[in-house]
């Protein structure tokens, strides 16, 4: 053979040959998940920052929705040396946190969560046995079988609220506040609210605000830079550490306090049900006892804002849709009367008015936004996963999304009447979460919300406030920034419908 075609054939056989360990080598990493596939589409990064100085530090989900437009239901961001993914669509939300949830399942842990102490609980507790355990706990005290137990307790303080609201209309944000702790601290400790001025009650509020504004990284340069939090206190601009010792010590204290009073109530053979007497009295020779205290702690804070939440944007859509009002209205007097009050066993007869709960939790997300973390490298429809990647998921851009729900940024409860809940893309399919770390308190939640509703609306008349010329002020529909959002502070009028509705002492069947 001539030299110089001998010369190709060789170098053509080692190109080949090349090719072939390539692929075996690709083919293998591929197989093993070890793959790396084309980086996400997304933002453009400028050096160090990344996108830290593009990404809002105030209502992140409604950018977020924004850039999705632009840049698909997945895209790429980066905070410093952290990427980020967010996800803006319902089939995001599936494909990653349903079916893929042994590999996103993790939240991850912001420095000044970890400072303050808040990983230490069922929320953001990363220990893949503690987490289990405490959420077993949850499931098995919070399924809808165990709800009746709760029932006559909740029934009880949406009565006292009831009254509150018919005597001092103008203070309804403290009157829903007072019942939603009234009733959490009963079930997750069995302590009884007395008073709206409640020592217990405060300390639970003082360390829920503290958990929303650390839950919020865009607050806190120590979640971007962690290694700030090794420096010496002295220097400027480490006030942070100061405030994160504080807020640790609230809520140990206010976790220590709950948990000491329920063992002391065992102890004594006062104990009321509760989640934490369950976990004290099922506990196991291997469990932790700090488990059962934080576990228990978190209820106190966490599942009494979402209800807040929903209650008070319940009111703000009241306010400005009274035709939606007279609506459900009518609907409870034709099924229940005027003479009882509508309670959660005459759901299924008041489909309207539950439609008006799944509108409001569509529109308004109690928790617009949570994040997760990939607890390893993955390959996504050829797309690369970087191992610690922060997923942001948008709730709120989820729930607008057009092709599930025409004409998303209207209020219209009817779109809901007929509707199977099962659809995944119901708000309760949703709203609650994906995967391993869905809400296991959402049964609860949607209990104590539909009844607060349906009363509610059985009784008074809510339309807007009045200014100093008599005209009416149309309140903001704007929202808070956090962990968990709330309408901006709004007035509005709350007037009994009918003269029968004054006796705050009805009947409820």
């Amino acid at each position: 053979m001539h030299p110089v075609l001998d010369y190709v054939v060789v170098n053509m056989a080692s190109v080949a040959l090349a090719l072939g360990l390539i692929l075996v080598v690709y083919h293998t990493l591929l197989t093993n998940g070890g793959a790396r596939g084309r980086p996400f589409p997304g933002l453009r990064c400028i050096p160090i920052l990344g996108n830290a100085l593009q990404i809002p530090r105030t209502k992140v989900w409604e950018k977020l929705h924004e850039w999705g437009q632009i840049h698909g239901g997945i895209y790429s961001m980066r905070l410093f040396w952290t990427p980020l993914l967010a996800l803006n669509t319902l089939e995001a939300g599936r494909e990653l946190l349903d079916k893929k949830s042994a590999l996103y399942s993790n939240r991850p842990l912001p420095k000044i969560i970890e400072m303050a102490g808040f990983d230490k609980g069922v929320v953001l507790e990363h220990d893949p046995h503690r987490q289990r355990h405490a959420r077993k706990l949850m499931y098995m005290a919070l399924q809808p079988r165990q709800l009746p137990l709760y029932r006559e307790e909740m029934i009880h303080h949406i009565d006292v609220m009831l009254h509150n609201l018919l005597q001092a209309p103008d203070n309804f944000v403290q009157h829903i506040h007072h019942m939603t702790a009234s009733i959490t601290m009963k079930i997750s400790h069995g302590y009884s609210v007395t008073t709206h001025d409640d020592p217990y009650v405060r300390k639970a509020v003082e360390v829920a605000d503290n958990f929303a504004v650390a839950s919020l990284s865009s607050n806190h340069f120590v979640d971007g830079l962690p290694f700030l939090a090794k420096l010496p206190s002295f220097l400027p601009g480490m006030g942070f550490k100061m405030k994160a010792r504080r807020w640790r010590q609230q809520y140990f204290s206010l976790a220590e306090e709950g948990h000491q009073r329920v063992k002391d109530d065992i102890a004594k053979g006062t104990a009321k049900p509760s989640l934490t007497y369950k976990a004290l009295v099922d506990a196991e020779p291997g469990d932790h006892p700090d488990d059962i205290i934080m576990f228990s702690a978190t209820q106190l804070f966490i599942g009494a804002d979402t209800v807040v939440s929903m209650l008070l944007s319940f009111i703000l859509f009241m306010v400005s849709h009274p035709e939606v009002q007279k609506s459900a209205q009518e609907e409870i007097l034709r099924v229940i009367g005027s003479d009882r009050l509508p309670t959660f066993e005459g759901r299924d007869a008041l489909p309207y008015v539950e439609s008006i709960l799944i509108e409001v939790l569509r529109l308004r997300p109690p928790i617009s936004a949570v994040t997760r973390e990939a607890g390893q490298h993955d390959v996504h429809k050829g797309f690369h996963v970087e191992k610690g990647t922060v997923l942001i998921v948008n709730f709120w851009g989820m729930l607008r999304e057009e092709k599930h729900y025409p004409d998303p940024d209207t209020f219209k409860p009817e779109r809901w009447l007929g509707c199977d809940r099962r659809q995944k893309s119901h708000p309760y399919n949703v709203a609650f979460g994906f995967g391993r770390r869905a809400c296991p308190g959402q049964y609860l939640a949607e209990e104590l919300v539909f009844t607060s509703i349906a009363q509610i609306l059985a009784r008074f008349v809510i339309s807007p406030a009045q200014d100093d010329n008599g005209d009416p002020v149309i309140p903001s529909d704007d929202s808070t920034n956090g962990g968990i959002t709330f309408p901006v502070p709004f007035r509005c009028s709350i007037q009994p419908r009918t003269p029968r509705a004054r006796d705050t002492r009805q009947n409820v069947v």
